[in-house]
């Protein structure tokens, strides 16, 4: 008996090194935690209930120094995901960062953070030396959906700091062969949209068309459509295309991660010179359609534009889509409007939606009703559908009746890009 128990004893002192072995901390986000994905002064405006409100804000703060609104640094993106952990040993270590939606990782993106020490007291990087400390991190493009559940792991290992070696180092290096990782933690995003993207390239006022509840309580699809300002520049000539505004990296992060399969351009053949190919190369479906927007949608030309441009989302091949104009507000916008109209998003949503394309400012502050870039266009234009107690999104639905689409194909777009009741 007392061999048997010396024998344990032995056995635990022996596996004693492996079970205590260090490990990363993760400081935030902690496990459970529900992280914020839209900046607080663009939630502030969206939680206002009325135009004349969101204008009144504007107008107040500008009068003011634009102090309380005007000065966030987000406007048109997503709040910056930031993460920190601790390292429990000194040392210049590297970190892989994996996020995905499965707790196995196995679907995840992964991000390398550069070697740097940190210090301790401080917990901020030192160039020339350090101990262990606090380490924060800012994922870039991060693009995280709304009210969606991931899983989360840093790993790292430590670098040789006389060579800067990594794990192929054919010398006896041991600190590269020292790798931490920490628990497999979970967190959950803010139901809260719009779902801002950011990528490399110049292409601003980029964001997911999902995410937005509906008036039934579902939800319109993430990671299927996908709205931004153009892809390339518009031709100075139109003759000679515009440069394309894309690094080599955002078009595999839009064709890869995204998955996007079809580009659909609203712009005219002299923005774009008669272009054949999407920035986002061959393998890409494009389709360059001149389209109008706000009061001109109503026209006799603009709604037979509509019935076409809404039928691209009608193929379910098409999918992921990537819409735009040149700056993703006007044409782009009005095209949106009606694409979650239609689906069920309440009309406020569909509001700060649009309107978000132009925080700081709310173009309707202008009171001249001739102003072309207006809100009240879509009102006077949908008002005239309908009847007294029809919904906003009825109205919408009469309206794309009226420009040719059928019921069927409603009822196409609506299967497509709506969730379940149930969130499955």
């Amino acid at each position: 008996m007392k061999k048997t128990i010396r024998t344990f004893v032995s056995v635990v002192l022996l596996l004693a090194p492996f079970f205590s072995r260090a490990s990363v901390e993760l400081i935030a986000p902690t496990n459970g935690a529900t992280v914020a994905i839209v900046p607080s002064a663009q939630k502030k405006v969206i939680a206002l209930p009325t135009l004349a409100e969101r204008i009144k804000l504007f107008v107040d703060d500008r009068t003011h120094g634009g102090k309380v609104i005007r000065h966030d640094a987000y406007w048109r993106k997503s709040k910056p995901f930031r993460l920190k952990w601790k390292v429990p040993t000194p040392g210049k270590w590297g970190a892989k960062v994996e996020i995905g939606k499965k707790p196995d990782l196995s679907d995840a993106r992964v991000w390398y953070v550069k070697a740097s020490k940190v210090d301790a007291a401080s917990g901020r990087e030192k160039a020339d030396g350090g101990t262990s400390g606090v380490k924060e991190y800012t994922v870039p493009y991060a693009n995280l959906e709304v009210a969606q559940r991931y899983f989360l792991r840093v790993t790292l290992r430590k670098r040789c700091a006389k060579f800067n070696c990594g794990p192929k180092c054919p010398s006896k290096c041991k600190e590269s062969k020292t790798v931490l990782s920490s628990p497999v933690i979970t967190f959950v995003t803010e139901d809260q949209a719009p779902r801002w993207i950011e990528i490399e390239g110049r292409v601003g006022n980029f964001r997911d068309l999902g995410g937005w509840r509906t008036q039934d309580g579902r939800r319109v699809r993430q990671g299927m459509v996908f709205r931004s300002a153009g892809l390339n520049d518009n031709s100075t000539t139109g003759e000679s295309q515009g440069r394309n505004r894309l690094t080599v990296e955002d078009v595999k992060y839009l064709t890869g991660t995204l998955g996007i399969r079809s580009d659909l351009d609203l712009r005219s053949s002299s923005e774009t010179a008669d272009l054949a190919e999407s920035p986002l190369g061959a393998g890409v479906k494009f389709v360059r359609r001149s389209t109008s927007c706000y009061d001109g949608i109503f026209r006799d030309d603009g709604k037979a534009r509509m019935a076409e441009n809404f039928r691209h989302f009608c193929d379910r091949r098409n999918y992921p889509v990537i819409v735009h104009c040149i700056g993703g507000a006007d044409r782009t916008g009005s095209l949106s409007y009606v694409l979650n109209g239609v689906l069920g998003v309440a009309r406020h949503d569909l509001e700060v939606d649009w309107e978000s394309t132009f925080y700081p400012k709310i173009p309707d502050e202008n009171p001249d009703p001739r102003y072309w870039c207006r809100e009240s266009h879509f009102n006077d234009g949908f008002s005239k559908y309908g009847k007294d107690g029809d919904s906003w999104n009825r109205r919408i639905e009469l309206y794309l009746l009226d420009c040719g689409v059928t019921e069927a194909e409603i009822a196409t777009f609506r299967e497509i890009m709506l969730e379940p009741s149930d969130g499955k």
